[in-house]
């Protein structure tokens, strides 16, 4: 589960919660703001939300729910904005990430693919792109460079791969990191040179 700060709004902290919910927080204070936002239907298999994200302007932030559906949500009204996108209604939704441009959001599924979501429209943008080349690949995360220009694609099975989101087209073959417990966790540096994997076995490589 994840936290994301942005700094563009009134100071405001986002959490992604076990119980389905989302809280709002102001992190000066420590205090909650407004209501808890029920970002995701509660299962006994796959409860909670497990992922949450701010767009860089700071007008949306997006939930991935166990439950398969990315919710978008007015950060300061915390009303939702247009339906759920269904992602993965079998294994859930792992990680979220906005475009750069806040045209694009980008999911990690828990059934081993990501999808691309035109936000404007709410369609998906091209077929599901794989996120693993072994059978682990159900838990990763995704991240764009601060162009826009890549998409880095970790997964469960230690498979790292960067795709051009413009083109819908891999660039380069996919790496294997060689971590074993999975890659959970991918950050590009702010100049776009450098990327971050976090992996399960407690590692970060750059």
């Amino acid at each position: 589960y994840t936290l994301s700060l942005h700094d563009a709004l009134p100071i405001l902290l986002a959490t992604a919660g076990g119980d389905g919910t989302v809280r709002r927080w102001d992190p000066v204070t420590g205090q909650p703001i407004g209501a808890p936002l029920h970002a995701s239907a509660h299962t006994t298999a796959r409860p909670g939300v497990r992922a949450v994200a701010f767009s860089r302007d700071g007008k949306l932030l997006a939930t991935a729910g166990a439950d398969g559906a990315v919710r978008r949500w007015d950060p300061v009204t915390g009303l939702a904005i247009g339906a759920p996108l269904h992602a993965s209604a079998r294994y859930g939704v792992n990680w979220v990430a906005f475009s750069p441009d806040g045209k694009l959001l980008a999911s990690a599924d828990g059934d081993g693919t990501v999808r691309l979501w035109n936000l404007a429209t709410g369609q998906p943008v091209g077929a599901p792109i794989p996120s693993s080349i072994g059978s682990f690949g159900g838990h990763g995360a995704v991240a764009f460079s601060p162009d826009g220009k890549l998409l880095a694609i970790s997964s469960g099975d230690g498979t790292l791969r960067l795709w051009n989101p413009v083109t819908d087209r891999p660039v380069g073959p996919p790496d294997q990191t060689g971590a074993v417990y999975g890659v959970f966790g991918v950050a590009f540096s702010a100049d776009g040179k450098l990327l971050a994997t976090a992996e399960a076995g407690g590692t970060v490589r750059l």
